[in-house]
């Protein structure tokens, strides 16, 4: 029986529609089950525990702490249990350190004796961190907010318990992602962070009246001396004089149960002493400092001076160092407290342009030094410190540096060994907006005065940083105005830091250098800034080059054409080292420079061009392995540094970087898109009204003459494809780029998702499989959350194919691109690069626009409200996704930041253009 025509367009319409529905639920299973696999097929790892001992710090390990025959020490050194941010417990040796991001608990119980009943306790830390609370028997003592900074801290009497078990518990928190934080959060290539508590820590047992701190000041002058017998050979001698002034705080605490002996009137007289030695040798008479009548919760201050004839000063060569013994004694004569401290006296300034020690030229042969072992992280004991300064001297070398706060035992070698010591403070390319936040103003204050504290007695150390890349172009006045006058005020040291580009600017006054870094520069660039640096030097302002060097592969002896190659490394050092010293020895403005670095160590986040394929977190700056082998570069320095006879290494031949999958890709798109658009007539079609009468196609696509999901999948896996090949084109090319890591690292938080960023970004074969389906998967997604809305705003028959079908077709435009991809890489033309990333942005807009046209034909909604709605959308996502990174990560001002560079580039590629 034959149907009619209505009955034949019902029966056909109703089997579309089964057919729809089928295709949907299958597309819809499927999409799910792909999406399961991506996210469930690579198991999550739980979160890896690491922590990093050193058993070879002892309770009889040296400490910077002074001398005193008085104070009783009770070392917390051992065995304490420790609560992982997980809850599971176990037991650690301190010092340990970790680097795992979250809160652990450390706690030690301990027996305090009867007979210190009567004494005050404080809690000695030699650095700990990053974030610490403190309590005594569940009571709160204080924290310490600065990682890495010496601290002690007096503990209330009412907290503790003589005779019996005490708990002391120690919350380290390692997260730099909260308000106030100091260092800021890391950003690309800094350095691993690790918390704990990773260095001494003891409690001290003292008088309830006791020396509180010191300070002190000298002046160095001269006196010439004539011959007694005036003859022509007869020439006159220099005598040094130091006046050495001195102030000293005692401080009493509550002396209720405290026993002091009275004098014959009745009083409790007290008497502060001191007196200086060389060595065994007395310089000075037992001087009075302090006379005073003891009281509860009173600090007496009491300035006097020394002066010493015929001193004989601190210098590299003659490391010579004072004793000054500090006594407080009853009127009977017993002793209260004591404490010797070691000191040096020594004069740094500048003369005709160049730095001078003891008024003397002195060009500073510096190294930087990080401090990290293979296997104990931070955790260095004092053997592990003197190993490293006797390398360091082997190398010679007459000065370092860190870039953080160090372990205070470095400033008791460098003194013995008469190395120059520089302490910068853990500031790296920070925006001067984040600078100038009180709270991190604050922590940047505490931090700087925390290391002046225990330095300022040791007069190997000379020069304390105040960050690196600051940026001039901003307004970071007062957080270098504040630091620096804080230097200037406590200490008779410098006071530097390195800018983020070198230009003229009224805030050099806060630094005594024009100081200046450079990382896997060209020499051209380095020459050029050097010149420049030339012209804002003068006399009383030398040129200091806070850190040079270069990253090389382990392994890669390719010479040093080759820029990541350890021959290249060399070459680097030796090229830079030869024009400083040829300015120094014209009389230059020129104060020396600081090698980055003296042995590899970890960073924070792991960067696109891996320097170590076996650890992606190893920075491999140095001149040693992080296990202390030397490197090619250990030995250039070496010979540059005691003017040995210095060899060119050779210049090889730099690795490939060719990449032949990405012309392949690009072939094989394109032939996959003529074979389809041949073999396919109805594909053929169908791309043709796409590209050309889209409007007609949206019409089909309502009406549902189109219902097969067989071409659009198709044509949708070629521009996955497509866009892939693009994406891992431009990752390959810009691998190099330290504002693409930089950018990465910044938006990126999640180790293992940086991790395989890098990956791909090497790998661009892998990379394309991979991109294809991340792009899949958000193109199945759109239509899915089209549908959605749609739903919210209008009661209409929309299927998830109809919009499949309408992005899949909106899309066509992005066919153009199809052999973008081999271009990118093998032209190595920034304004190639640029002209692709803006036609792939404005193909993207066009897609977008088109997919709004079609959903308003599809639904039949007004097509201005859908257009004003889906980009209203868009710019609201995008800025919330703004708002979040900002709050969280500070964009604004890194970009704000970064301006300045983003400007040259542009000058760059317009010059290109």
């Amino acid at each position: 029986m034959r149907q009619s025509r209505k009955d034949f367009l019902t029966a056909t319409s109703t089997k579309g529609t089964i057919l729809n529905s089928k295709i949907n639920h299958f597309l819809v299973k499927s999409f799910f089950l792909l999406l399961f696999t991506v996210l469930f097929t690579h198991p999550l790892s739980a979160q890896v525990y690491t922590f990093f001992e050193n058993r070879a710090i002892t309770p009889a390990s040296i400490r910077a702490y002074p001398q005193s025959q008085t104070r009783q020490i009770l070392s917390l050194v051992g065995k304490w249990k420790v609560k992982l941010p997980s809850g599971l417990e176990t037991e650690i040796d301190v010092p340990s350190a970790f680097s795992f991001s979250g809160k652990v608990t450390f706690e030690k119980v301990m027996m305090l004796p009867k007979a210190l009943e009567s004494r005050v306790l404080m809690l000695v830390s030699e650095g700990m961190g990053t974030r610490c609370e403190i309590f005594f028997n569940d009571q709160f003592v204080g924290a310490q907010t600065v990682g890495g900074a010496p601290f002690k801290i007096d503990i209330p009497s009412e907290m503790l318990r003589f005779g019996a078990e005490n708990t002391l518990k120690i919350i380290c928190d390692s997260r730099l992602n909260v308000p106030n934080a100091f260092p800021l959060s890391p950003q690309a290539y800094d350095k691993q962070n690790f918390a704990g508590l990773f260095r001494n820590l003891y409690l001290v047992a003292t008088s309830p009246i006791r020396f509180d701190d010191v300070d002190f000041r000298y002046h160095v002058s001269d006196t010439l001396i004539m011959p007694l017998q005036r003859t022509p050979a007869a020439l006159p001698d220099t005598q040094v004089t130091v006046k050495l002034d001195l102030t000293v705080s005692v401080k009493e605490f509550d002396l209720r149960g405290y026993s002091l002996a009275v004098d014959s009137i009745g009083r409790k007289r007290v008497v502060a002493y001191g007196q200086l030695f060389l060595d065994t040798l007395q310089v000075s008479d037992k001087v009075r400092l302090a006379q005073f009548d003891a009281a509860s919760n009173q600090v007496i201050r009491a300035p006097s001076s020394f002066q010493i004839l015929n001193a004989k000063l601190w210098q590299p060569t003659s490391p010579t160092r004072y004793s000054l013994h500090l006594e407080l004694l009853t009127s009977t004569g017993d002793t209260l407290d004591d404490l010797t401290f070691s000191l040096g006296f020594r004069t740094v300034g500048f003369a005709s342009g160049n730095f001078q020690l003891n008024r003397k030229p002195f060009l500073l042969k510096g190294l930087h030094v990080s401090e990290e072992t293979e296997q104990t992280a931070n955790v260095l004991s004092p053997d592990d410190i003197l190993r490293d300064l006797m390398l360091i001297r082997s190398a010679g070398a007459n000065a370092i540096c860190f870039t953080e706060l160090p372990n205070p035992i470095w400033y008791h070698f460098c003194d013995s060994l008469g190395l120059l010591l520089f302490i910068q403070l853990p500031v790296r390319n920070a925006p001067s907006r984040l600078l100038m936040q009180p709270g991190f103003l604050q922590q940047s204050e505490l931090a700087l005065q925390e290391s002046i504290s225990l330095s300022k007695f040791h007069p190997s150390v000379i020069g304390y940083g105040l960050g690196e890349g600051i940026d001039l172009a901003d307004t970071p006045e007062t957080y270098l105005k504040g630091l620096s006058n804080l230097v200037r005020t406590n200490t008779q040291g410098l006071v530097y830091f390195t800018a983020k580009s070198l230009q003229p600017s009224p805030y050099w006054q806060y630094s005594d250098f024009i100081a200046f870094s450079d990382f896997n520069g060209s020499f051209d660039a380095f020459k050029n800034k050097f010149d420049f640096a030339k012209t804002l030097a003068n006399t009383e302002k030398p040129i200091l080059i806070a850190h040079y060097g270069a990253l090389a592969e382990t392994d890669n002896h390719n010479g040093y054409s080759d820029p990541r190659s350890l021959e290249h490394q060399a070459k680097f050092l030796l090229d830079r080292f030869r024009l400083l010293e040829e300015a120094y020895q014209h009389s230059q403005p020129v104060s020396g420079g600081f090698v980055y670095t003296f042995c590899d160590y970890h960073l924070a986040i792991a960067p696109v061009l891996g320097s170590d394929a076996r650890d992606p977190y190893l920075a491999t700056f140095g001149l040693l392995t992080l296990g202390r082998e030397k490197k090619i570069s250990f030995q250039m320095l070496k010979s540059l540094y005691l003017g040995e006879r210095v060899y060119n290494p050779p210049i090889g031949s730099p690795k490939s970087d060719f990449s032949p999958s990405l012309i392949l890709a690009s072939i094989f798109l394109t032939a996959l898109l003529v074979y389809l658009i041949n073999g396919n007539r109805r594909l053929q079609e169908n791309l043709q009204r796409a590209l050309v009468r889209p409007i007609n196609l949206y019409m089909d696509i309502r009406d549902q003459r189109l219902y097969s999901a067989f071409d659009p999948i198709i044509l949708l896996l070629l521009l996955s494809l497509i866009w892939a090949s693009i994406l891992a084109a431009f990752l390959y090319s810009l691998r190099t780029n330290a504002d693409l890591d930089f950018w990465l690292s910044h938006f990126i938080r999640a180790a293992l998702l940086k991790e395989s960023i890098n990956y791909l970004a090497l790998h661009p074969h892998f990379a394309i499989l991979i991109f294809a389906l991340v792009f899949l998967i958000l193109s199945l997604l759109l239509p899915l959350l089209s549908k959605l809305l749609i739903g919210l705003v209008k009661r209409t028959r929309v299927t998830y194919l109809q919009l499949l079908h309408v992005w899949t077709w909106a899309s066509a435009p992005w066919i153009m691109l199809v052999f973008a991809a081999a271009f990118i890489d093998r032209l190595e033309n920034n304004a190639f690069n640029f002209v692709v990333l803006f036609l792939c942005i404005l193909l993207f807009l066009i897609a977008l626009s088109r997919f709004l046209r079609g959903i308003a034909v599809v639904a039949e909604v007004n097509r201005v409200v859908v257009w004003l709605t889906g980009f209203l959308l868009l710019v609201l996502s995008l800025s919330v996704l703004f708002y979040l990174s900002d709050t969280f990560y500070h964009t604004s001002a890194y970009l704000q930041y970064q301006y300045h560079g983003l400007k040259e580039g542009l000058k760059i590629i317009s010059t290109q253009l």
